[in-house]
């Protein structure tokens, strides 16, 4: 993971965007997820779209290994949290966000235990070796009938070098198999990203329902 912390420090963050995700805008309202939930955020960095979930009236709990990100994030917000020691986690507060320092496949239950998740960025940064990690995590940090959007991209991965890694709707599928149901939402071709020497990316929006 010391990639995470080089990139913050020289400040390589492409995947990080000033303005609310579309995507997250037009499908999160078709969830239904109750008002007044906890929403987690894996891997969430400064990500404005926290805030956008926030205004929905949810609690949100992001989790970020790269203390600055987590900084920056209610910096830029012009908030001061509150700050804390839990574990080996330093937890940031203020109003309805809270962004826990440290590791997502060490974090506890008792610490962020989600109705639901939103996932733009978190498990197309992470290399197949880790991903059925990250999927028993979610299932340990979200409750039964928890839902989730995840954002995802695929693409030649012989094309390119990740992260962003790819992440086929067939890995999708297998990776969700036992426990949850996955749901289709939008596929949609990305020919802004070609200019990166891709022959076809691609990106998928998932309804996921831990079952």
């Amino acid at each position: 993971m010391t990639i995470w912390h080089q990139r913050w420090s020289n400040q390589q963050i492409g995947f990080h965007r000033s303005v609310v995700n579309d995507l997250l805008e037009k499908h999160w309202p078709t969830l239904n997820v109750q008002h007044g939930g906890t929403v987690l955020v894996p891997l969430c960095g400064k990500s404005v779209d926290m805030h956008w979930l926030a205004q929905q009236e949810h609690d949100v709990i992001g989790v970020e290994l790269v203390s600055p990100a987590a900084e920056a994030f209610f910096e830029e917000a012009g908030s001061t949290p509150e700050v804390e020691s839990i574990g080996q986690f330093k937890r940031l507060n203020s109003g309805p966000n809270t962004i826990l320092c440290g590791d997502f496949f060490s974090l506890p239950a008792s610490l962020a235990s989600c109705t639901s998740w939103y996932d733009r960025a978190a498990l197309v940064a992470l290399p197949s070796s880790v991903r059925a990690a990250y999927v028993e995590q979610i299932r340990t940090l979200c409750k039964l009938g928890s839902v989730g959007l995840m954002i995802t991209f695929a693409y030649p991965q012989e094309q390119m070098q990740g992260p962003p890694f790819s992440l086929p709707n067939e890995e999708v599928e297998r990776l969700f198999s036992s426990g949850f149901e996955v749901e289709l939402l939008e596929q949609l071709e990305l020919e802004d990203e070609k200019d990166r020497g891709l022959s076809n990316l691609y990106s998928s929006v998932y309804k996921l329902t831990r079952r």
